[in-house]
């Protein structure tokens, strides 16, 4: 009978415990997530297409977590400085995948980022694209990279204690406060009626505090 060496088991045992440390991390809660700590981030878009990556516009993301769906812990966020733009996130891990909407669910958005960082201000990166619906292809706003900061909380913190359905109730209503809110403006004045900025690029000190 054939048997295997000792480097080989050794490897085999070292691959079983990589695997079942993958698994264990793949299993809610996943720490850090979007809401201990603060539930206010930042989002930054840099237009990937560009040679040295422009900045365009920063705005502000409340995200409030909604439950488990298997490996996934599910959110629903807004803006609290872009008006009337929302959508819902998963996290796997320190994976965030994101889509949201805007300008009355003809523009779309995407996200696909990652925690960085394990400290109090967490940070993340990854990638945004932005486009509008136009009966054909689509018109891209922009690829970008995209780069995430906890910056503290939004009103109404993800520590609201109801059942599920007033929770989801109280959060709606929260969003629907940020609907009619004005466009926020560039350094230059001009007012930002894309969620990238689409070229313009605003201060982030003037959207680091919920409107």
């Amino acid at each position: 009978m054939k048997t295997l060496g000792t480097s080989k088991i050794v490897t085999m045992i070292a691959g079983a415990a990589v695997f079942a440390s993958m698994a264990a991390q793949a299993v809610p809660p996943h720490l850090p997530n979007l809401v201990q700590g603060g539930n206010r981030w930042l989002i930054t878009f840099y237009d990937d297409s560009s040679f040295t990556q422009n900045r365009w516009a920063t705005q502000g993301l409340c995200f409030y977590q909604v439950g488990n769906v298997g490996t996934h812990t599910r959110y629903v966020w807004f803006s609290d400085t872009y008006p009337d733009w929302n959508g819902r996130a998963t996290q796997e891990g320190d994976q965030i995948f994101m889509h949201g909407d805007y300008a009355a669910d003809v523009g779309h958005d995407g996200m696909e980022w990652e925690i960085v960082t394990n400290s109090y201000k967490n940070e993340g990166a990854g990638h945004w694209k932005e486009w509008r619906e136009d009966g054909g292809f689509g018109t891209t706003i922009g690829f970008g990279n995209a780069k995430f900061t906890r910056v503290g909380n939004c009103l109404h913190p993800d520590t609201i204690s109801q059942g599920l359905a007033d929770k989801v109730q109280l959060i709606d209503n929260l969003r629907l406060e940020y609907a009619d809110i004005p466009f926020p403006t560039s350094v230059d004045g001009k007012e930002i009626v894309i969620p990238s900025g689409d070229g313009l690029s605003n201060d982030p000190e003037s959207v680091m505090t919920t409107r």
